[in-house]
């Protein structure tokens, strides 16, 4: 039967929920709606309610929401969701698949589901090791293995509050490791004694140095002798909370980064805004220029529809 010529993408996070109408070949977005109504959220909305099964009330929202596209002309419309919509929190629960993965991603667990109105849901599991789990993330890595050598190991990197640090090997993934780097930083921020030493502003290159005194200490694992040095530095040295922002940045940043100072082989650095020039600057300043690449914004904001669209290639016979 071939790819449909569109297809509908489906990213239920924890915390948020998208919708995109997708032209498959060129991956243009044709229309879009967004919301807050994360999994975490819907989830605790079906347990307040006792009319509908846990199938059933995700569905509902699923099939409302898809009343805000522009379905007309569609044809027959293939639904294709990864994220948290297969966890126990979500519509149905599928197993992880187990590591290793092909980076034309043909080991994830998947179902169909039929959603009414000549529509099918097309569900994709997560990927686990013996000590690790992610899902959502999965579906971004095979999205951007197009652009990873198809010989020869690599570490994919794809920082964000639980950033992962995912191996790979001749075609394949085979292990990765979580880090809990942003939601860290936000508890500390917010709710450590640190957080009243500690003030966000934009970035700017004059905090360059004191960002990367805090990832020399993260890299040297001194983190745990270091962060208290920050409220100790405001009250003995009156150094700014803005800065004692960008060195908290760094050193978690750096402890996150530091198992790959022992490591040879090339860093793949995929992450957009600020988060990008911070992560660059962190690798540069203990790894050779030529052990890192970073991919362009474009190529890492098309990564979920591309891992997407593979998913579908081996699904749609």
């Amino acid at each position: 039967m071939g790819l449909p010529e569109k297809f509908i993408s489906c990213d239920w996070g924890t915390s948020n929920f998208r919708l995109r109408l997708v032209e498959t070949h060129s991956l243009k977005i044709l229309s879009e709606t967004r919301s807050d109504l994360g999994i975490k959220k819907c989830y605790q909305l079906y347990k307040q309610q006792k009319e509908l099964s846990q199938q059933a009330f995700f569905a509902n929202y699923l099939l409302a929401q898809l009343e805000k596209l522009d379905l007309q002309a569609v044809g027959k419309p293939y639904l294709v969701s990864s994220g948290m919509l297969s966890s126990s929190i979500g519509m149905q629960e599928l197993e992880y698949c187990k590591l290793p993965m092909a980076f034309s991603g043909e080991d994830l667990i998947s179902n169909w589901i039929p959603m009414g109105k000549d529509l099918d849901l097309l569900l994709i599991s997560g990927a686990r090791t013996d000590s690790d789990v992610m899902r959502g993330e999965e579906i971004q890595a095979i999205g951007l293995s197009d652009y990873l050598p198809k010989s020869g190991r690599g570490i994919l990197l794809l920082p964000g509050t639980h950033s992962k640090h995912i191996q790979f090997n001749d075609g394949q993934f085979m292990d990765f490791t979580t880090y809990m780097t942003g939601e860290l930083f936000e508890v500390i921020g917010k709710h450590s004694i640190l957080s009243a030493s500690l003030e966000e502003l934009p970035w700017s290159p004059l905090f360059k140095d004191i960002f990367l005194k805090g990832v020399k200490q993260g890299v040297d694992n001194q983190q745990m002798a270091s962060l208290f040095s920050i409220r100790a530095n405001s009250l003995i040295h009156e150094t700014s909370s803005s800065e004692n922002y960008y060195f908290l940045s760094g050193l978690l940043i750096g402890a996150e980064l530091s198992h790959l100072k022992d490591r040879k082989e090339t860093v793949y650095l995929a992450v957009t805004g600020i988060q990008n020039e911070l992560y660059q600057l962190a690798l540069k300043s203990f790894l050779a220029e030529a052990r890192i690449v970073c991919f362009e914004p474009q190529i890492i904001d098309k990564a979920l529809l591309i891992g997407q669209r593979k998913i579908l290639e081996t699904h749609v016979k």
